[in-house]
């Protein structure tokens, strides 16, 4: 059963957070909202936007968002921020070997032609053109689709062996070898090293210092992985089709809750990196 967020009781060290429907309220980030995005890394606790949205969102919440690192397309490709580089570097990881993606993105055309076919109405999102990796199908943000068109269209996709997973405005589909989750492991890998211990399998990397917060089904994957895993109260819009629930989740919805949920951290306050031995 999930708590209150008030029951958070640990220091953390990094915030991994959704952006539409958790950053963003009814499609805009409001300025206060930004404050407080601000004021958590100012008190040394990490940002990490994980977003659906297009790579060419990334190089831009990178710049104007002071997170370390942002991911997009659902995990298909990852902005790294290199502080320490002058001047500063940004690194940039694909959730799929370029090598095969042509391969893949062929795939992913036919089967969406398969899904237009029954499914007569729908169309990608205007933010497709600049997707490296996925594709995603507009179901609630310049269209309205019903919500079992939306899942009908993910069931089509999926049967052409592709991940398909439904935000709060697409469906994003994609190669079956990424999702948010992996992109987050692959962010503590890049991040935080003294975290991976003697090993560098996915399935044993600690989160316990980090939170992720999220609204949607894609976000289940990190739900399912991250001890402290919180949904902002919209979250609940998608309550009974969750695969894995969040522990924890906001009164308010969408840009309150997470403010809410960084006033939460701030009092908590940030949990210190290990000491460096030698």
């Amino acid at each position: 059963m999930s708590q209150p967020i008030s029951a958070l009781c640990e220091p953390v060290r990094a915030l991994f957070s959704d952006v539409d429907g958790t950053v963003t309220t009814a499609g805009r980030l409001e300025p206060a909202t930004y404050e407080t995005l601000c004021s958590l890394v100012d008190a040394g606790i990490d940002l990490i936007l994980v977003t659906g949205r297009p790579a060419g969102w990334g190089q831009a919440l990178l710049s104007l968002t002071p997170a370390s690192a942002v991911v997009t397309e659902n995990g298909g490709v990852t902005f790294i921020r290199r502080p320490g580089s002058r001047p500063e570097r940004v690194d940039k990881f694909y959730g799929v070997s370029l090598s095969a993606l042509a391969g893949w993105r062929a795939r992913m055309e036919a089967a969406l032609d398969r899904a237009r076919q029954q499914v007569p109405g729908i169309r990608l999102s205007a933010d497709s053109a600049y997707r490296e990796v996925d594709l995603a199908v507009d179901w609630n943000e310049e269209v309205s689709l019903p919500q079992s068109d939306a899942e009908r269209v993910a069931e089509i996709l999926r049967a052409a062996g592709l991940r398909a997973v439904r935000s709060s405005v697409h469906v994003n589909f994609c190669p079956p070898v990424f999702d948010k989750l992996s992109a987050c492991l692959a962010v503590v890998r890049a991040l935080y090293p003294d975290m991976l211990g003697d090993t560098d399998d996915a399935s044993e990397i600690s989160l316990a210092p980090f939170v992720y917060v999220g609204d949607a089904l894609n976000d289940a994957p990190a739900f399912a992985r991250f001890p402290r895993s919180v949904g902002v109260a919209n979250v609940r819009a998608f309550w009974d089709d969750l695969p894995q629930r969040p522990g924890y989740v906001t009164d308010e919805p969408e840009g309150a809750g997470l403010r809410a949920l960084i006033a939460r951290l701030l009092a908590l306050g940030p949990s210190p990196a290990p000491a460096s031995v030698g």
